[in-house]
């Protein structure tokens, strides 16, 4: 991987005029108290913004650094600059895109290519909106969000309904305060010393509090004006019997009024309001719905913005009335439990502000002895690490005499009999302190390990015996499931949209939104019965309980062709390829099939050998149109050592590599690449593993550069021939686009949007390390792009980066990549650019002051647009649309009742709405050109559409032509013969970094790495130079990436 170089950005967007919709305005949480005169909103030069953001030079390989924007001078310290008397600052310049840069006082030389306005908003009302800390230098300016062209029209209007509903606040003041503790506790503490603050029985303080809300952290709003100064005092019960009491003060100190006017305005469509920032307003009403629920359930924080607001409830009332299958807990295996719970979001929407309320599912630890869960772990994945299971999960104790709680920070594989220190000058082992010191003997001192508690500042570990432990209760679960509890959460969590509605309509009552009903029955009306939860009362909100109804539509299916047919009449997302010949079918140079010895082949079936695998694949190619030259190598390798002589599979992959690599050098003699791209090896895997699978795709990717497909042996053992038929087909699907091919088509008609001019799809994406991976394992980037007007092939370019980095650090150059593959030549290249965007949300990112969309339009615009300046020069640059795709969301359709299950109904036999349904109204946002696209039939369960924002767009792309386009896409992926729910594009990304994710799997897995060296957890610093360690091993790994043979190809598919 190539660290982020200083790429030399320049201080502006080189856009043409001409092509932008709307022009970039700063964003602000304050509300402008008048609207912009008519002759600057009309005025051309308000069409492009600067945005400055670069590599700093000279930082470490870990820090990036965001260029000062372009504003007035700010105070030392950031902070808002200043604003006039009069309420405003308005700058305008304009400079020659080919003159020297125009320097004016107080602001950076600029060289543009356009016009450019630069504003601040107004602020005559301080309390109209909450002060805002911007950071040093100021908010950043952006281009405006491409506006909605009008909602769509085509396609056949269906009703709708959406887990969405009717949210009433009839308060008009809010009042923030800031909550300062002393003395001053750490971060992990404050939610704690909040729980004392509530219970407090001082009397201003009960006298308040139905009226309060807070944070858990550093802010608290109330409805009611608080005496000021407010201080109150709270007393904690700490440490060991017998415990001391420690007295903590609360000073509550106002620091402004937050009136909801303004958020009016906003959700009225007020264009003087549309960068005015919603979400400290939001916040405080969702913390205000979501009051009742955090006194009766647990809430889950995950860490990101689908789990920030999910309540799981414990009690039996949950279960009461429900059917069995609709039950809350479902046991996954003897280690783990699924939980089922509510997830609760208010959203500022068209006109409006709205709940959506959800369903959601997690696992969650059994409580149980430590030590039998860490050998159910063992048994179950064949002597993995158990720190990658444990790691951070509160075990409780009672060996002292009294309860104490602490945190695995590692499980030490020694038993306490064996493990020593140093103890009253003497060396004894962890076994004999115990008994010595606690008068406890332990029936597991020889063979169960201890574990390592101490806290990250501690200078030395701090070991406990695991049988004197046990899993605290309530944990969620934060690692990787295997896979026999993968399939029982996908039975838990699968269910039809008629029982998704029953649990939602039950989560409105235990959210305290609807009045007491029978369990199961649906609220018919809205009615003035009181619910249970007197919190709304107290801070004026009503909730419709009734779910919004949506006019809808529902697009027609694209017709396709095929090599020898051409199929119009395509009907629920799906179509036949029986009969069906590839449009063009691969030449096929070289083959064989590698029979992975790993266990039996399949015990009771003589028929099914790699001889006859070999040749029914074959014979199946051949009928779909694919070349075979010559005939097939059956490669095998010696019976492999099983996991429990060979736990991370290092020798068996060694085995592996030696018989492709013999084959290697026997079949590519002198360099032949061209023989290689057109080969491949079929792999016969006989059991799942997480070793086997991704050691050869790292192999065949980066060292050999051979294409792979892996079969697993147990799919082929079925007494239905045309489910193997089948199976076969969808394998000759990868191997025919792997080796250049093509296998379907959109019709002339379908794809007649994307050739009005020469045009460039690409897909990007980015996957990050999961709790259990290694400290400091690289987030992986990809980029895919189209290279010709067929809008199949999207080879792809991979990169690793920063630990947790969402935007793409190496973008410019990654999009160099993709343009030369189009076309090396500016009269070659493409003249429109479509980018999909998966993984980002509009979370906003406190420490940057923006949302995850605001950053793809400060960092990846600008990496696109130089990438453009790279490759076109002065010749014109390609008109570019940036769109959205987004999966982590809670939104549900449910078919209305009237509509009937017949040929223009608006339901299938799932019970879910049809593929091609879009909602672009109603539920969608005030200002960004949205919509929700369900392009994909449900394989099982209740279907979830993709949310699609068009975030950026030169192009003036209208409604119907993006919606309709980007559902007519999704039926050209590759390897299925369904559409999907994510547009091809995108879905080639995320299975380009799912592939890079292979190339680094014990660094994601959390693995034992090379060395053996296990990470430190004696300390902050400790963790962090391990961490630095982690990446730098991680890019040895990864070298120079994927074989130059394949990386003009889709070997990720």
């Amino acid at each position: 991987m190539s660290t982020a170089p200083d790429l030399g950005r320049g201080n502006t967007l080189l856009s043409h005029p001409s092509r932008v919709r709307g022009g970039g305005q700063p964003i602000s949480s304050q509300p402008p108290s008048a609207p912009p005169s008519s002759a600057s909103a009309q005025s051309p030069t308000a069409s492009t913004r600067p945005s400055v953001s670069s590599w700093s030079r000279g930082q470490p390989a870990w820090t990036k650094t965001t260029g000062q924007p372009f504003i007035n001078p700010q105070p030392r310290g950031g902070g808002p600059p200043p604003i006039s008397s009069r309420g405003g600052v308005s700058l305008s310049f304009v400079c020659d895109a080919d003159g020297p840069p125009l320097t004016v006082e107080g602001l950076p030389s600029v060289h543009t290519s356009s016009s450019i306005v630069t504003s601040l908003p107004q602020r005559d009302h301080p309390s109209d909106a909450p002060p805002t800390e911007f950071p040093r230098g100021g908010p950043p300016f952006l281009p405006t969000p491409s506006p909605r062209p009008g909602v769509g029209k085509a396609g056949l209007p269906v009703k709708v309904l959406a887990n969405f509903f009717r949210v009433n606040f009839q308060g008009k003041r809010i009042y923030e305060y800031t909550v300062g503790i002393s003395p001053s506790p750490s971060p992990s503490r404050k939610a704690e010393l909040f729980n004392l603050l509530e219970r407090s029985q001082a009397q201003v303080w009960r006298e308040f509090y139905p009226f309060i809300v807070h944070d858990k952290h550093a802010k608290l709003y109330s409805v009611r004006e608080l005496p000021q100064p407010l201080v109150i005092e709270v007393t904690e019960k700490v440490g060991p019997p017998p415990s001391h009491e420690s007295t903590f003060t609360f000073s509550i100190e106002k620091n402004c009024e937050l009136n909801t006017d303004a958020l009016s305005k906003y959700l009225k469509g007020d264009l003087a309001y549309q960068n005015y920032n919603t979400s400290p307003v939001i916040a405080v009403y969702n913390l205000m719905l979501q009051k009742y629920a955090s006194s009766t359930a647990m809430r889950v924080s995950g860490g990101d913005e689908v789990r920030s607001g999910c309540y799981y409830f414990k009690n039996t009332e949950y279960r009461s009335g429900l059917l069995s299958h609709l039950q809350p807990q479902r046991s996954l295996s003897d280690r783990l439990q699924a939980w089922g719970g509510v997830f609760v979001s208010v959203r500022p929407v068209h006109s409006q502000l709205m709940v959506n309320v959800g369903l959601c599912v997690s696992a969650f630890h059994k409580s149980r002895n430590l030590g039998e869960a860490i050998s159910v772990f063992k048994r179950a994945s064949h002597g993995a690490d158990p720190t990658r299971f444990l790691q951070g999960v509160k075990v409780t104790s009672e060996y002292r005499g009294y309860m104490t709680t602490m945190r695995v920070q590692e499980v030490v594989d020694k038993p306490p009999a064996k493990l020593r220190f140093q103890w009253d000058n003497k060396d004894v082992s962890v076994a004999d302190y115990i008994e010595r010191r606690y008068n406890t003997s332990l029936k597991h001192a020889g063979d169960w390990p201890v574990i390592n508690v101490a806290g990250r500042k501690s200078p030395h570990p701090v070991y406990v015996p695991v049988e004197l432990c046990r899993i605290a209760e309530d944990q969620l679960f934060k690692g990787k499931l295997e896979d026999n509890e993968a399939r029982e959460m996908i039975k838990f969590a699968c269910r039809k949209p008629a029982d998704n509605r029953i649990l939602i309509d039950e989560g409105l009552r235990l959210l305290g939104f609807s009045k007491p009903n029978t369990t199961g029955m649906r609220q018919s009306a809205l009615t003035d019965a009181k619910t249970d939860n007197a919190t709304l009362d107290n801070f004026d909100i009503t909730v419709d309980p009734r779910m919004v109804d949506i006019l809808a539509r529902v697009l027609p299916c694209p017709k396709l062709q095929y090599g020898n047919r051409r199929l119009d009449n395509v009907k629920d997302g799906g179509w036949n390829t029986l009969g069906c010949k590839f449009v063009r079918g691969a030449v096929v140079q070289s083959w064989c099939v590698l029979n992975v010895r790993d266990g039996a082949l399949r015990p009771n079936n003589d028929d099914l050998t790699p001889e006859s695998i070999c040749k029914e694949f074959e014979k199946k190619c051949k009928e779909c149109g694919i070349m075979f030259k010559g005939k097939p190598a059956i490669l095998k390798t010696e019976a492999l050592p099983d996991i429990q002589r060979d736990a991370c599979r290092r020798k068996a992959l060694a085995e592996v590599r030696r018989v492709i690599k013999d084959w290697c050098d026997a079949n590519f003699k002198h360099g032949n690449e061209n023989r290689a791209k057109s080969s491949f090896i079929l792999v016969l895997l006989r059991r799942r593993d997480n070793f086997i699978y991704p050691g050869i795709k790292r192999m065949c990717d980066l060292e050999f550069g051979i294409h792979t497909l892996h079969v697993l042996v147990s799919k082929l053992d079925s007494s239905t021939p045309s489910k193997l038929d089948q199976y076969y087909a969808n394998v000759a699907l990868k191997v025919n686009i792997k080796l250049g091919g093509v296998n379907h088509l959109l019709g002339d008609d379908d794809v007649r949007w994307l050739k009005q001019k020469k045009t460039m799809v690409v897909g990007m994406d980015v996957t990050h390390p999961s709790p259990g991976s290694h400290v400091g394992t690289p987030s992986i980037a990809a980029v895919v792009a189209s290279v010709d007007n067929s809008f199949v092939h999207f080879p792809a370019s991979l990169r690793c980066q920063i630990s947790k980095q969402e935007m793409i650090g190496d973008l410019r150059a990654m999009f160099n990549k993709r343009l030369h593959a189009y076309g090396g030549r500016p009269e070659t290249l493409p003249e429109r650019v479509i980018v999909y965007r998966d993984g980002v949300s509009e979370a906003l990112t406190p420490s940057t002051w923006q949302t995850q969309y605001n950053a793809v339009l400060m960092d990846e615009l600008q990496s696109i647009k130089d990438a453009f300046t790279d490759k076109y020069g002065s010749s014109p640059h390609p008109a570019l649309t940036i769109v959205v795709c987004g999966k982590r969301h809670h939104v549900r359709l449910f078919p209305a009742h009237e509509q009937t299950s017949n040929a223009t109904g608006v339901r299938n036999r799932s019970g879910n709405t049809l593929p091609g349904t879009v909602v672009d109204n109603t539920i969608t946002s005030v200002f960004y050109f949205d919509f929700y696209l369900q392009a994909h039939a449900a394989v099982q369960g209740h279907v979830k559409g993709t949310h699609y924002v068009v975030l950026y767009d030169e192009n003036n792309l209208g409604s119907d032509e993006v919606q309709q386009g980007t559902y007519s896409a999704s039926y050209l992926y590759a390897r299925a013969s369904k559409s999907v729910s994510l547009v091809p594009p995108a879905y080639y990304a995320d299975l380009a970094c799912e592939r890079g994710r292979c190339y680094l799997n014990n660094f994601f897995d959390g693995n034992e790495l090379d060395d053996n060296r296990k990470e430190s957890t004696s300390g902050g610093k400790a963790r962090e130079d391990d961490g630095r360690l982690v990446f730098n091993k991680a890019l040895k790994a990864w070298g120079e990436g994927v074989h130059k043979k394949l990386k003009d190809s889709m070997f990720y598919i």
